[in-house]
């Protein structure tokens, strides 16, 4: 009987732990997205000094908070993030409109990609 309240106790500490994480990187993800989705329009509209502050503020949240992030999520998401970071600031430097909307919306996809990864669904669980 004991063990089984251990054993119950473990896996109640693991899924909350799970619950934590998602609920975590949810937002996280849906805020960089919605930034992102800003970050376009402002590129759109042509305003690089503006773009070029926006992105510097993305990228420097984004250096925060990868570090919590190497710990639970795949490496290779998080270096596809890091490596369309780097392209989508040059080309916002550079000021070249069409690879920035690229690079950016490479992000997003990026992004959701993590959000799905890590979403308490069926096909996640097994």
């Amino acid at each position: 009987m004991r063990s089984l309240i251990i054993s119950c106790i473990i896996t109640l500490a693991i899924a909350l732990g799970w619950y934590f994480i998602y609920i975590s990187v949810e937002d996280n993800t849906s805020e960089f997205i919605d930034n992102l989705s800003d970050l376009s329009k402002t590129i759109e509209d042509r305003q690089w000094e503006s773009a070029n502050s926006e992105f510097e503020d993305i990228k420097e949240r984004w250096d925060n908070i990868k570090s919590s992030w190497i710990i639970i999520l795949n490496h290779h998401e998080i270096d596809n993030i890091d490596l369309a970071m780097v392209k989508a600031s040059q080309y916002i430097k550079s000021q070249n409109q069409e690879l920035s909307l690229v690079e950016i919306k490479t992000l997003t996809t990026l992004f959701n990609i993590v959000k799905d990864n890590e979403s308490l669904t069926l096909s996640n669980i097994l």
